[in-house]
């Protein structure tokens, strides 16, 4: 047996990891899942596996986020693992970009732990993640950027101004952007562009609708502006 494949059983085959494995079976709007230190998946449950599209575990295990995810996407997943792997520290509800059972592209909160051997060596990743429209009580929520998050989400058509928005939920421009850039690691403009290009993806994929059509729908300027957006934010 590898020195790999011996760091897997050890990241699998703990108490505390298979008590875990079998606890997630039965958590309600949780997907969890176990990452080797090379970024593939070991293990997950059998919601995260549908909610990938996928009919079993064997599915998974053995792939990254490059095989289900765009280039870009799957880049900030991974630097976010060696990150914590690196440092030691966990991710805590982390608002980021992930494909739901539908397969769009929608907002989950995840929470990341690394693992480490006996001898301190880095073995991989726990963590899971939920969906963040669903978490109407979380503490996000009772900041003015949580509510801007929601309501930038549920209108990705509208043309959304960051002046507007914060006057909308009573707050400066100034606390508004700190806020957002606490929560999600982006400035509110940005946050709304990448909002807007992930909804109009859905429509790329499922509709007979017309790329220019598309853009004019989610308030680019012309088809050539949502190009080159699509292209920086999705890869």
């Amino acid at each position: 047996m590898s020195k790999s494949e011996c760091g897997v059983t050890e990241l699998l085959k703990s108490p505390v990891s298979s008590a875990l494995q079998a606890l997630f079976e039965h958590v309600p709007g949780v997907f969890f899942f176990v990452k080797d230190k090379g970024g593939r998946f070991v293990h997950a449950n059998a919601a995260l596996v549908q909610r990938l599209g996928l009919r079993e575990l064997a599915e998974l295990v053995g792939t990254s986020d490059y095989d289900r995810y765009p280039a870009q996407v799957a880049d900030q997943l991974r630097a976010g693992d060696e990150q914590i792997m690196r440092s030691g520290k966990p991710l805590i509800d982390h608002l980021e970009v992930l494909f739901d059972q539908m397969g769009r592209l929608e907002w989950f909160s995840t929470t990341k732990h690394p693992v480490f051997s006996k001898t301190g060596e880095a073995l991989g990743v726990v963590g899971i993640t939920r969906s963040y429209s669903a978490r109407k009580n979380h503490q996000f929520h009772n900041l003015a950027a949580g509510r801007a998050i929601d309501f930038i989400c549920e209108h990705p058509t509208e043309a959304l101004r960051v002046t507007a928005i914060a006057k909308k939920f009573g707050i400066s421009e100034r606390q508004l952007n700190r806020q957002f850039l606490s929560l999600v690691k982006l400035p509110p403009r940005e946050f709304i562009v990448r909002s807007r290009v992930q909804a109009a993806t859905v429509d790329l994929k499922d509709s007979d609708e017309s790329i220019a059509s598309i853009a004019e729908k989610f308030g680019f300027c012309d088809q050539s502006a949502f190009t080159k957006q699509f292209r920086r934010i999705m890869g």
